[in-house]
């Protein structure tokens, strides 16, 4: 028998698979092949480790075991708390105006009809969508975006409006929650992007050495010769 049958015949073994030749052959050719019995010595030892790994306990003390990053997490969790607190000042604001109350607006600007409603829409949106960022930090990109865009475009129209006397200190007011949620949006995105993978997930597979002359099959724990099957 050759060595790559006897060793595909061992590894299925190891697996409680059926053997694809008689197991008294594979007996015999291990006990005359002093290579195949090293390589079935350093697959058995191999796969009691894994199976040490996936023992319940085992699987219990590493979900249990404390993460890294403390200082990250706690960042970024207070970052979403006050994207998520900003969001509900921009909903008030946009409240506020579609009842018709005053939010700073001047009488000559014709601030009513369908001007108001287009900016009520906007701004009752972008709340929607800090709260939403704030609920699911991949959004937090998008967001971001479109918001450093927005603010850098409306101070520019609040200088302007300023220096001519059109715009109330109210108003301007009106728009910090805006500025304020740009900059949390794109600190929880880069936040979140940034965060590293944990130990566990990360070195999972390089962590595992492989015995000579064997390689991965086609699900993980089951060993192969290396010129693939004998058959």
């Amino acid at each position: 028998m050759k060595c790559e049958v006897a060793r595909e015949a061992l590894s299925a073994r190891l697996d409680g698979e059926r053997e694809p030749v008689p197991s008294a052959r594979v007996d015999e050719h291990l006990a005359g092949c002093a290579e195949c019995r090293a390589w079935f010595g350093a697959v058995s030892a191999q796969a009691e480790f894994l199976g040490a790994l996936a023992r319940p306990e085992r699987v219990h003390a590493v979900a249990s075991a404390p993460r890294g990053n403390h200082s990250g997490r706690s960042a970024l969790s207070w970052m979403r708390w006050a994207l998520f607190a900003t969001g509900l000042a921009q909903i008030a604001v946009s409240l506020v105006q579609a009842l018709g109350l005053s939010v700073g607006l001047a009488a000559h600007h014709g601030a009513g009809g369908h001007l108001l409603n287009e900016s009520t829409a906007w701004s009752l949106s972008i709340g929607v969508a800090m709260l939403a960022a704030a609920r699911w930090p991949v959004a937090a990109a998008g967001l971001g975006g479109v918001l450093s865009v927005f603010a850098l475009v409306l101070t520019g129209y609040v200088v302007v409006d300023a220096v001519a006397g059109e715009v109330t200190l109210t108003r301007m007011l009106t728009h910090i929650p805006v500025l304020v949620a740009a900059a949390l949006a794109v600190a929880v995105w880069r936040r979140t992007s940034t965060t590293p993978p944990t130990p566990e997930h990360s070195h999972r597979d390089t962590e595992i050495v492989l015995p000579p002359h064997a390689s991965r099959g086609r699900r993980r724990g089951h060993l192969w010769p290396t010129d693939g099957s004998a058959a």
